[in-house]
C-alpha cells in the first residue's frame, strides 16, 4: 500500500498524467506493448492509477479485503491471490481488447483492482456465512452478487453487439451511464474469479477431510 501511495506522489509531482505519459504508456497494460514485447506490463499496471480517488478506492479493498485474507492464509498465500488477481484480470483486458470493446484496445489499463476483487472473492468465499462488516449481506451473496455483476456489465457493453445484453448497455448509456462502461469490468471479473478458485483451493483439503 505504502507503495501505491508513494508512486502517486511521484507522479503527481512529477506533474501528472500529461507530463508522465511515458510511464502509462510503458507500464500501464494494452495489446499494443504486449504484441511488442512490453510483457512486464502484465503486473506493472497495477502499479499505476489514473487518479487519487481511483487509489483510495483500491487501498481501501486491499486494508479491508486484504487484511482479513492475511489472518487467515498468511503472506505467501495472500501475495498468491494478489498476483493472480492481477494477471488473470489483466488477461480478460487484454482479451476483450482482441474483441475491440470500445474502451479496451485505445487506452492503457491501469490500476491494482484485479488484486482488490480476487482478495474480496477470496474473503467472501472463505467466510461465506460471515456478514462483510458494514455490507448487511452475508459473504456468500456478497461474492456471488459481485460476480454476476461485474460479468454483466462486462457482457452489457455495446461494442460486443450482443443479443439483449448490448441493447441493455445502450439503453444505460442512453440513461446517463456511459461511465459505467469506462471501467474495465473485465479485469474486475477475471480478478474475481482468480481469488475465488485460489480460496477453493485452499478449503479443498479441508472438505475432503471432514
Amino acid at each position: 500500500m505504502l507503495v501505491l501511495l508513494l508512486l502517486q506522489l511521484m507522479l503527481m509531482f512529477a506533474g501528472g498524467l500529461p507530463k508522465v505519459f511515458w510511464y502509462y504508456e510503458n507500464f500501464g497494460l494494452s495489446w499494443d506493448g504486449i504484441s511488442h514485447g512490453k510483457v512486464w506490463q502484465l503486473l506493472s499496471y497495477a502499479l499505476l492509477h489514473g487518479d487519487w480517488f481511483h487509489l483510495l478506492i483500491n487501498l481501501f479493498i486491499l486494508w479491508f479485503a486484504g487484511g482479513r485474507v492475511v489472518q487467515m492464509l498468511g503472506q505467501r498465500k495472500s501475495l498468491e491471490i494478489i498476483v493472480a488477481g492481477v494477471l488473470v484480470g489483466g488477461l480478460l483486458h487484454l482479451l476483450s481488447s482482441l474483441l475491440r470493446v470500445t474502451g479496451y484496445g485505445d487506452s492503457y489499463l491501469v490500476g491494482i483492482s484485479g488484486a482488490c476483487f480476487a482478495l474480496l472473492l477470496a474473503l467472501t468465499t472463505l467466510s461465506p456465512h460471515t456478514r462483510m462488516g458494514f455490507i448487511p449481506v452475508s459473504g456468500k451473496n456478497l461474492g456471488l452478487g459481485i460476480v454476476i455483476g461485474e460479468a454483466l456489465l462486462w457482457l452489457m457493453h455495446p461494442s460486443l453487439s450482443l443479443p439483449v445484453l448490448s441493447s441493455l448497455g445502450e439503453q444505460v448509456v442512453a440513461w446517463g451511464g456511459a461511465a459505467l462502461f469506462e471501467i474495465s469490468h473485465a479485469c474486475h471479473l477475471g480478478g474475481a474469479l482468480a481469488g475465488w478458485c485460489l480460496a477453493r483451493r485452499v478449503l479443498a483439503p479441508v472438505c475432503a477431510s471432514t
